[in-house]
């Protein structure tokens, strides 16, 4: 007998796989989660993902139960069909045979393999079955895991020198978090405490106030303490996948019986700070580093995968992902963070993720807020403010972002956005507000907002002579409207910036309504 894996593309693909082999073996189905030959496991999302998905949820004890299955030898449970999860830290050694149909690269495909290799009884052996191309990235997998590894000679085939390497790699780690009592946190009784541990651990590293963290005082400002984590945590992983299942990997860590818990810790905290880092890059409009995103898709640990990024804002202080909920028993949680950075960071990522819906489609105002918190995290990243101090000015910004959404209504009538957009161009310059007044300006608003009406074309860019009469019209108005001559220059350029925005989002016979 024993067990197999089938490795799908696509969760789509899992589910399609599965409906096929119940057609053909009705017998293997079962709609208990303690019953049944097959089995999906993969993440979901309850609030996206259609219902042909989330009829295969589970949730973390049904996952629990799945996998306790898996490694019983005695159980009817044969065949378990994933896509990214159980990919890696997954141990059951009856598994003897994989059905990998999606292409996997590097470090990836090595801890695949490493899911059937494990000894169990009279396996010799375990058995790979390829779909996708396979043949020419496994040999570059055993030879060296990714082009910036090959200038690392240390990475290759020997395995003593993998278990060498990786007791170093482990050493470093623990000195990196030497300031931080991890051990003694994943010793606790708590249910939670691996989970609560590799949170502050996270906290602790990306902490500018943690000695070595502060680039002024280091020879390399690149090489935070944070930083110096992540690249060894990543090389930690990539020698453990190659020797994990080395006999006599035990040997190596004489004095730390614990060893297989620590490294799975300091692999978990990776996977928090590379989380981390990709909800700032989103916060800000960013795109993820593709190297980023591949590893975040990897992840099957139990915090990452089955939490999502939900818990990591709840876990900061943030029950939910909206400014919206920022009362005061939220900001007094806040204020009294056991990981005071993470809940600035969390924080900060709200007021971006909202300040760029509200200001999208307005320059100055984008600009405003967007250098003031550049400001705000340039002080705290050099100590100037505290983590308290810094979450109590995010939260004073945060209502002030909050309130510009409905900035437009103080005006009689109402300005709309793309008013208030050419308002803000006009008014934000020298002596113009306090000369001419708000209504006169949000009446110049108005009538350029006109013009834009009239005269914009999506082309209008790469034609001088359109900038050219737009420019025109644009100071004619003005200079009608009686607005400062010394200012005009400026409100003109920024206008037509303005313009500019608007020339990439509109059509050339319509203005959106939203």
């Amino acid at each position: 007998a024993g067990k197999a894996m089938v490795v799908c593309a696509t969760r789509e693909i899992c589910v399609r796989v599965y409906d096929a082999l119940r057609e053909l073996r009705p017998e293997w189905h079962s709609d208990e989660i303690d019953k049944g030959a097959m089995k999906v496991v993969f993440s979901t999302n309850s609030r996206k993902d259609p219902d042909h998905l989330l009829a295969h949820a589970l949730s973390d004890t049904r996952r629990k139960t799945v996998i306790n299955r898996a490694k019983d030898p005695d159980d009817e449970l044969e065949l378990l069909i994933v896509n990214n999860m159980l990919l890696t830290g997954f141990d059951a050694p009856p598994v003897h045979t994989m059905y990998l149909d999606r292409p996997l690269k590097g470090a990836n495909l090595m801890q695949a393999l490493a899911r059937v290799n494990r000894r169990f009884r009279a396996k010799q052996d375990g058995l790979l079955v390829g779909y996708a191309p396979l043949t020419e990235n496994l040999q570059r997998a055993i030879a060296e895991y990714t082009e910036a590894d090959q200038e690392d000679r240390t990475l290759g085939q020997d395995v003593d020198r993998a278990l060498d390497e990786l007791r170093n790699e482990y050493d470093v780690l623990s000195d990196i978090l030497r300031g931080f009592g991890w051990r003694e946190r994943l010793a606790m009784p708590a249910r939670t405490a691996f989970i609560d541990a590799a949170i502050r651990a996270a906290n602790y590293l990306r902490d500018p106030q943690t000695a070595g963290n502060d680039p002024e005082r280091l020879d390399d400002p690149r090489q935070t303490l944070g930083r110096r984590f992540r690249d060894h945590a990543h090389r930690l992983e990539r020698f453990y996948a190659l020797c994990g299942s080395a006999t006599n990997i035990g040997e190596r860590f004489p004095d730390h019986p614990a060893w297989r818990r620590d490294i799975q810790f300091f692999v978990e905290v990776r996977a928090y700070m590379a989380k981390y880092d990709a909800m700032d890059r989103e916060a800000r409009g960013l795109p993820v580093a593709r190297d980023v995103e591949l590893y975040l898709a990897q992840l099957t640990s139990s915090v990452v995968e089955t939490s999502g990024v939900t818990d990591l804002f709840a876990e900061a202080g943030l029950e939910t992902a909206e400014l919206t909920q920022l009362n005061d028993a939220l900001v007094g949680r806040l204020l009294n963070s056991e990981t005071p950075h993470l809940a600035a960071e969390a924080l900060r990522r709200l007021i971006e993720k909202k300040m760029r819906e509200v200001t999208r489609h307005n320059v100055v105002r984008r600009t405003t807020f967007s250098e003031r918190l550049q400001d705000l995290m340039v002080r705290y990243m050099r100590q100037q403010y505290t983590s308290a101090e810094l979450i109590a000015k995010l939260i004073e910004m945060a209502k002030e972002v909050m309130e510009d959404s409905r900035r437009g209504e103080k005006f009689d009538p109402p300005l709309d956005w793309r008013e208030l957009a050419f308002y803000d161009a006009v008014a934000d310059h020298g002596t113009a507000r306090s000369v001419m007044g708000d209504e006169v300006l949000a009446g110049i608003a108005r009538e350029l907002v006109a013009e834009v009406r009239s005269k914009l074309k999506p082309d209008w860019i790469a034609r001088d002579a359109v900038r050219a009469r737009l420019r025109s019209a644009i100071k004619r108005l003005l200079a009608r409207r009686n607005y400062p001559p010394d200012q005009a220059p400026e409100a003109i350029d920024l206008v037509l910036k303005q313009m500019e925005h608007f020339a990439n989002e509109w059509s050339t016979t319509n203005l959106p309504d939203d």
